[in-house]
């Protein structure tokens, strides 16, 4: 027999829920967070923010479901699957390392010195890395036109130049207290 939550859940798939309406959230959840944070235009613009993450959202997702193939349904989730599961990881190892140390945010702060760029990093690097293995990256084409031949390493070079001078940038800045 049939479990009635995977009929559910294949008819939102046939729907297009999981390729268009979930990703078109979140994006406009994003940049509304984004227009707030930054308060480009005042602290009483918020029908302008709103107005404003839901025309860029569906900019977004309007070009992204012209494409040829458009199913990000699954590599979505698998990032965000990645991603939660790490974070997991982490967090059960950030509570047993308190558990270790009394004081664990004075461990912390010993071990990496008053600069964050070492985390900034490897987050950086550990999104990337869920990027290519949740297959985002196929739905982008990057493996056949942009990590091909000359350009590739160029492109591969310019990321890393990028991000070692982002490094050394966060690294200056003092932190806060």
């Amino acid at each position: 027999m049939v479990n009635p939550f995977q009929l559910i859940g294949q008819k939102l798939v046939e729907i297009g829920v999981y390729d268009f309406l979930f990703p078109w959230i979140i994006t406009s959840a994003i940049f509304y967070a984004l227009l707030r944070k930054t308060k480009i235009f005042g602290e009483e613009a918020v029908a302008v923010n709103a107005i404003l993450s839901l025309v860029f959202s569906f900019f977004i997702w309007g070009y992204a479901i012209s494409l040829p193939v458009m199913s990000l349904g699954l590599p979505l989730s698998k990032f965000i699957t990645h991603f939660f599961i790490i974070s997991l990881v982490f967090l059960f190892a950030f509570i047993g390392a308190s558990l270790a140390y009394p004081d664990f945010s004075e461990a912390l702060g010993r071990a990496f010195g008053k600069s964050n760029t070492i985390i900034y990093i490897f987050i950086a690097l550990m999104v990337v890395i869920f990027f290519f293995t949740s297959g985002l990256g196929e739905i982008l084409n990057l493996q056949g036109t942009l990590l091909k031949g000359n350009a590739g390493v160029l492109i591969l070079v310019l990321l890393f130049i990028f991000l070692g001078l982002s490094a050394a940038v966060i690294a200056v800045i003092p932190p806060k207290d």
